[in-house]
């Protein structure tokens, strides 16, 4: 499977784990990229976003899993897992809203956070870095856009 092939119809969970973040990149420009981010551990269950909260960063999981959970009529739902190389918290990164979903690690893990000001860091040093950033979070957003698009038609 490619890098952004999408892995089929949506499951009742899906595991997203095939969607990943500069997966081409070099060991130097993830160093680059490593400077100017934090770096933050996770124990399973712990919630890394919170839905309604207000954040422009998104985030690079590099070890773990987390789920994207929702408040249910009943009970929560998990709308999906996240997989290692992959991101989440890229909707708030873009638009500035509100959390729309909480996240959760499944696992215990590490995340980058990456802010609008790290970002626009990185966009003045390292413009190539920046912009395929930006193309990989545009695929990324598409992919699960079209997911979720599945869903609702299915």
């Amino acid at each position: 499977m490619g890098l952004f092939d999408y892995a089929g119809p949506p499951a009742a969970t899906p595991h997203i784990d095939e969607i990943t973040l500069l997966g081409d990149i070099s060991s130097d420009d993830w160093n680059r990229i490593l400077k100017l981010v934090e770096t933050r551990q996770f124990r399973a269950g712990e919630d890394l976003i919170r839905v309604g909260d207000k954040d422009d960063s998104f985030y690079i999981l590099t070890i773990g899993e987390v789920n994207v959970v929702i408040d249910g009529a009943d009970d929560e739902i998990v709308l999906a897992t996240i997989g290692e190389g992959s991101v989440f918290g890229e909707i708030a990164f873009f638009d500035g809203a509100p959390r729309s979903a909480t996240i959760r690690a499944q696992t215990p893990g590490t995340a980058v956070r990456v802010t609008r000001e790290n970002f626009d860091a990185l966009a003045a040093w390292e413009p190539v870095i920046a912009r395929q950033l930006l193309f990989d979070l545009g695929r990324i957003l598409s992919m699960r856009l079209r997911w979720t698009t599945g869903l609702s038609a299915g």
